[in-house]
């Protein structure tokens, strides 16, 4: 029996609902599916993995991020969110953003999640058209939504000409298997009634999910209600907006009522655990939000307020973090943050054939390295990825069924020229920054 890669001799962790483990077993892919899993596969592999202490594993799922944003990676540190916004990233937005910013910048992104085990990421930012094109050059999986505003954007002047860019997107990368779209009114703050609505019509009709940020700072939260009169959750659920589809990210000042309200409605939530401790947005009710039943999963925000996209120190803040202001080590396991980072991930992106290790599914896997003095002994492997292992660990990346990183090294593009392009377009950064 034939298959395209074949998978030896791994540690294999599913992340399926009962945590199936198998101490040493084959994978067998072949085009983009998982066909196989059993301790000895009897697949002849065109490409053989032999993972011998290694962990194979699901490929981690960022359900939020700024991906150009890298190129402003450390650039404005140590401030208030209002401050860093208005005077720093802004200026630069409007000044810069361009297809080229954003094929450098996504391009810088992409690398750095593959390398550090991120096999799918979402997007809200602008150009999306060339965050495509490098995503599909480096095979990276993608879930991209050009960002809806009630004022200009750096490529659209209007909200109606941002709908228009989404609907051109979608004819044009809607059957493509790794770059998935989104639409994405960037908050209820930032686009008034009509706007949200309008958003929320296109992705019914187009069939896409709705990307949206949500009660991210008390003092966004507090205008909101004193214009409104209703907390932003309270509002967008009054106004018809909430749904299935509604993937609402930070969702850090939250009531009791709030969070009815995202569960009655199956909204999934995006959290930003090292964004938010960096912007001191505050304690998002990541343990509440669980008990009530609703799905949530882990994004790193924009490189320029984590300061990295590496799921690995994503899933180790979110679990000390959440022990730490509980005063209790048994709210948020290991298994449950591995679990967020990858199965409940997908349901987050709404794309249930990635995520887990099943025959059948998408074949987005990430090799493991277990040779490394941190992590040996090995008592509990759930425990060793969330607390000790690190993106640099990540040995070999396959997405949609395609060999794109083994070895540490990149197979699809060069980094290096990426990198070097990434600090030419800095210069220009740097002399813009000068005026502020």
């Amino acid at each position: 029996m034939k298959a395209d890669i074949v998978i030896k001799n791994g540690l294999l962790l599913t992340m399926d609902e009962g945590f199936t483990l198998h101490e040493k077993a084959d994978l067998a892919i072949s085009a983009s599916k998982i066909i196989d899993i059993s301790p000895r596969s009897g697949y002849q592999g065109k490409k053989t993995i032999d993972a011998s202490g290694k962990a194979v594993m699901p490929g981690l799922i960022n359900t939020h991020t700024h991906a150009a944003m890298s190129m402003m990676r450390g650039l404005a540190d140590d401030m208030p969110l209002d401050i860093w916004w208005q005077k720093f990233i802004f200026p630069i937005e409007k000044k810069l953003l361009d297809p080229e910013f954003i094929r450098i910048g996504v391009g810088l992104a992409a690398i750095e999640m593959i390398k550090s085990g991120t096999t799918a990421f979402s997007d809200m930012y602008f150009y999306e058209d060339a965050a495509a094109q490098i995503c599909k050059e480096i095979g990276m999986r993608c879930f991209l939504g050009e960002g809806v505003l009630d004022f200009p954007s750096p490529d659209a002047a209007s909200a109606e000409e941002t709908f228009k860019i989404i609907e051109g997107l979608h004819e044009k990368w809607g059957k493509d298997p790794i770059i998935h779209l989104e639409v994405a009114p960037h908050a209820p703050y930032s686009c008034g009634k009509d706007n949200l609505l309008k958003s929320k019509a296109l992705a019914d009709r187009l069939g896409l999910p709705l990307h949206i940020h949500v009660s991210e700072t008390a003092g966004e939260v507090a205008a909101f209600k004193q214009k409104h009169g209703l907390s932003p959750v309270a509002y967008l659920e009054k106004i018809g907006f909430l749904s299935e589809r509604v993937k609402a990210v930070h969702c850090v000042h939250l009531s009791e009522s709030d969070i009815g309200i995202l569960k009655e409605h199956d909204v999934k939530v995006s959290h930003c655990q090292e964004s938010n401790m960096k912007l001191a947005s505050g304690n998002a009710p990541i343990v509440e939000l669980q008990k009530a039943g609703v799905t949530v999963g882990l994004g790193t925000d924009g490189a320029a307020s984590n300061n990295n996209l590496d799921m690995f120190d994503e899933m180790d803040a979110v679990a000390k973090f959440h022990k730490a202001v509980r005063q209790d080590p048994t709210v948020m396991s290991a298994q449950r943050v591995l679990r967020m980072a990858t199965a409940e991930g997908a349901r987050v992106m709404q794309k249930p054939d990635i995520g887990t290790l099943e025959v059948g599914k998408t074949a987005d896997i990430i090799l493991i390295d277990l040779n490394r003095p941190h992590l040996v002994p090995l008592y509990n492997i759930y425990s060793h990825l969330v607390y000790s292992a690190g993106g640099s660990e990540v040995d070999s990346v396959i997405i949609n069924g395609k060999l794109v990183m083994e070895g540490r090294k990149i197979l699809t593009v060069d980094e290096r020229e990426i990198m070097a392009k990434a600090n030419e377009f800095a210069g220009r950064i740097i002399n813009e920054v000068k005026n502020f």
